[in-house]
C-alpha cells in the first residue's frame, strides 16, 4: 500500500487537500513536474504534498488558485486546515523531517532534547509519563537519533540548553553523569554547537516553551512543544516568529567555551 492510499480525507483536512490537489492536477492533464515549475519548487515537493508527507504552503495554494482559476479554493482549504486545532500537522512526521534536515536548531527549557538523550536518561524521562511500552519508546527515540547522526552527511546542529537542564536531576546521579558526559562528547563533533543559557539571564522569551527549527529542502520549518504533544509549523510567516525567538534566546546564551565549562561543572556535582 502506497502513502496516497493511506490518506483519509474524511479524517484530516490536510489529507483532503492532498487528494484534491492530485485529482485536480490529473483532471487538467498537468504533470507533477509541470506543477512543481508552476509553484517554483522541486518535483519531489509536489509528490510529498500529494502523498500527505508535507502540507501545502499557503503561497503555493495562492499560485495554484490564480493560475488554474480556482477562485481561492486551495487558499481557503489551507487556511481552514491551519485553523483546525484538532487537525494539526502530524507529529509522526517530525522524525521524517529530522532525518531529512540539513540543519537543526533547538532550544530546550527543562530537559535534554530527545535527539541528544542517552538511553538511561530517556528511560527516566518516559518512566514518569504515560508511556505503556518503555522499551519500544526508547528504541523509537534511538532510531530517531541514528537517522540524524549516523548519516553520511549529518546536519549542522545548534542547541541552546536552559540552565535548568543541567541542574534538574533526571533519574539517578549515574544517569545524569552519563548524560552530561554524552553532551560533552557531542559538543566535540565539528557539526554540533552546544550552548547554555545561564540563570542570570532572568525571564526571557524562551520561557514560552521549547522549540526546534529544521532546514529541510532548503526551507525552514518549526516544531513547537505543547502539553499534549507538539506540531510542525510550516507557514513561512509563522516559522519566522520561531526564528526570531531562537535568535533572541541565542543573544543571551553563553559562548561555546564557557558553556562547555558549565556542563563539566554540572557533571561533577552528580557524585
Amino acid at each position: 500500500m502506497n502513502s496516497q492510499e493511506l490518506l483519509d480525507p474524511d479524517r484530516s483536512m490536510w489529507d483532503y487537500i492532498a487528494v484534491e490537489l492530485r485529482k485536480e492536477r490529473r483532471t487538467r492533464g498537468v504533470s507533477g513536474a509541470a506543477l512543481a515549475r508552476l509553484i517554483g519548487r522541486d518535483r519531489s515537493i509536489v509528490s510529498r504534498i500529494e502523498s500527505g508527507k508535507i502540507p501545502m504552503q499557503l503561497d503555493h495554494a495562492e499560485i495554484i488558485d490564480r493560475e488554474w482559476n480556482l477562485e481561492r479554493r486551495f487558499t481557503r482549504l489551507v487556511k481552514f486546515a491551519k485553523e483546525r486545532k484538532d487537525d494539526e500537522w502530524r507529529l509522526g512526521d517530525l522524525s521524517e523531517q529530522e532525518a531529512r534536515a540539513t540543519r537543526a536548531r533547538m532550544w530546550e527549557l527543562g530537559l535534554v532534547p530527545g535527539l541528544l538523550q542517552t538511553p538511561a536518561y530517556t528511560r527516566a524521562v518516559f518512566s514518569v509519563g504515560l508511556v505503556r511500552d518503555l522499551d519500544e519508546a526508547i528504541e523509537t527515540r534511538l532510531a530517531r537519533q541514528a537517522a540524524v547522526f549516523n548519516k553520511e552527511r549529518p546536519p549542522e546542529v545548534s542547541v541552546i540548553l536552559n540552565w535548568v537542564v543541567l541542574e534538574q536531576p533526571v533519574g539517578t546521579a549515574d544517569v545524569m553523569r552519563e548524560q552530561l558526559a554524552h553532551l560533552l562528547e557531542l559538543g566535540d563533533l565539528p557539526h554540533v554547537n552546544l550552548r547554555v543559557l545561564e540563570k542570570s539571564a532572568g525571564v526571557h522569551v524562551g520561557y514560552d516553551g521549547s522549540l526546534m527549527l529544521l532546514t529541510v529542502d532548503a526551507r525552514d520549518i518549526a516544531y513547537a512543544e505543547a502539553p499534549h504533544g507538539g506540531g510542525l509549523v510550516t507557514d513561512p510567516k509563522d516559522v519566522q516568529q520561531f526564528e526570531v525567538r531562537y535568535d533572541r534566546i541565542g543573544h543571551l546564551a553563553a559562548p561555546i567555551g564557557p558553556s562547555r565549562v558549565m556542563i563539566q561543572q554540572a557533571l561533577e556535582t552528580y557524585t
